[in-house]
Order: C-alpha cells, then sequence, then structure tokens
C-alpha cells in the first residue's frame, strides 16, 4: 500500500513543485515589474526636472538678453540726443548754434508773412570782453560768457531765440513783433541786464555790449540777409559808445524813437 501511495504521490509532488516555481516566478516578474516601473517614474520625473530646468534657464537667458537689448537701446537713445544736442547747441553757453538759428529763423519769417508781423535780428557783441580775457584769465572769460548766456535769455521772451554767433558774439532772434520799436525796447533790457555787475571768481565784472538791429522785411527775408546789416548797425552803435544799439539803414525809418 505504501509503495503504491508513494508511486501515485509523485506526479502531485512534481505539479505541486511546478505550481510553486511558476508561483515564485510570477512574484519576481511582479517585483521586477514594479521595480522598472519606478524606475520609468523616476526617468520621468527627472526628465520632467531637467525640462523644468532647462525652460527656466532659457527664461534666465532671454530675461538677461532683453535688459542688455533694453539697456543698449536706452545708451544708443542717449548717445544719438547726446550727438544732435551738440549739433544743435553750442558747448560752452548751450545755446543754440547758428544751425538751429537759421532753422528757427526760417519758421519765424513764415508765421511772419501769414500774419502781417514783423522778426527782427540783434547782432550783440560784448565791448570789453578783450581785457577779461587778458586781464583775468579765460576761466573767468568762459563764466562771463555762460553769464552773459543767461542773461540774454532771460530778456527776451520763450518764443524768441538767443544764439552764440562765435567768440563773444551773440544772434538774438525776435519773433512776432508788431512794430520794428518793439526791437529797440527789448535792446534797451538787454543792455541794462548786461550791464549790472557780477562776481566771477572773487572779481566784480561789468559787461557791456554793442548792438545793432536788422528788420523784416527791412533789411531781407532771410538770416544771412540781414545779419550783415545788423552786424554793421553794430558797428555804428560802438562808435557811440558802449552800451549802445542801433538799427540798420533801412530799418531805422521804421523804427519811431531809434537811437
Amino acid at each position: 500500500m505504501n509503495e503504491a501511495s508513494g508511486e501515485n504521490d509523485s506526479p502531485t509532488l512534481s505539479a505541486a513543485r511546478e505550481l510553486s516555481a511558476l508561483r515564485a516566478q510570477t512574484a519576481q516578474a511582479r517585483a521586477e515589474l514594479k521595480r522598472l516601473q519606478r524606475d520609468i517614474a523616476d526617468a520621468e520625473d527627472r526628465l520632467g526636472r531637467t525640462e523644468a530646468a532647462q525652460l527656466l534657464e532659457a527664461n534666465e537667458h532671454l530675461v538677461v538678453g532683453i535688459l542688455r537689448a533694453k539697456t543698449d537701446a536706452e545708451t544708443a537713445a542717449q548717445a544719438l540726443s547726446a550727438v544732435s544736442r551738440s549739433a544743435a547747441f553750442d558747448a560752452l553757453t548751450q545755446l543754440p548754434n547758428r544751425v538751429l538759428l537759421l532753422d528757427r529763423f526760417v519758421q519765424a519769417i513764415a508765421n511772419a508773412k501769414r500774419r502781417g508781423l514783423r522778426v527782427a535780428l540783434l547782432f550783440v557783441d560784448l565791448d570789453n570782453f578783450k581785457e577779461v580775457n587778458d586781464t583775468l584769465g579765460h576761466a573767468v572769460g568762459d563764466r562771463v560768457l555762460k553769464r552773459v548766456a543767461r542773461c540774454l535769455e532771460s530778456s527776451v521772451r520763450g518764443a524768441d531765440t538767443v544764439s552764440r554767433h562765435g567768440g563773444d558774439e551773440f544772434v538774438v532772434l525776435l519773433t512776432e513783433l508788431a512794430e520794428a520799436a518793439d526791437a529797440g525796447r527789448i535792446a534797451e533790457k538787454v543792455l541794462a541786464a548786461l550791464a549790472a555787475p557780477d562776481v566771477v571768481f572773487d572779481q566784480v565784472i561789468r559787461v557791456h555790449a554793442s548792438i545793432g538791429i536788422s528788420i523784416y522785411p527791412d533789411d531781407g527775408e532771410d538770416a544771412d540777409m540781414l545779419i550783415g546789416p545788423a552786424d554793421a548797425a553794430m558797428y555804428r552803435a560802438r562808435r557811440r559808445g558802449r552800451g549802445s544799439f542801433a538799427f540798420s539803414e533801412r530799418a531805422r525809418g521804421s523804427a519811431a524813437g531809434s537811437k
């Protein structure tokens, strides 16, 4: 009985062993599958972090690039503004130079034609500036020129233009004048402002000037035509003595009360 039973149990035991092996293989396969799933999840997580880091780095580079471009654009704009200003303004006095004066003169003439008004050009030459440079030095001379520029600007209206013509010469464009005599009254105001004593580097400075006046349309219709008569009138004023003004030959007839 025992031998027969052992023979009959052999297939059962064999099947049991095979089933156990299969179960072990299945468990091992499941464990391997879980490990692979964790590896895949870890890889996806690492990849996501890498992509996020790469995106953040790219955004940082983009922001830096934009800021640099903005800075470069602002620097270029400032440089362009400085170049434009240097081309239109006198470096020492910061007054409009001849180029800007001529541009404003064209506009003033066009407006005067439309409205039936006059335009005046004042040629201002300092009488004693060489003495200042020779006795007190160029540093004081430069300060005096700056002070003259401010005096001229404060003596005219906002619509007028004060320009440095060169050296100690200045040109003033007076717009929208009802009559020529108005230019004479402004010239008197300019001379009074310049003659007021001022202290420059502990030195009391008194500046005197001679002014020649030309008038549109009496003397011409552009700046070049008006500068010549105004310059000649300035020399006639200087012959009268310091601190004088004179109208051009053609303008004197229409300037009541002119000197």
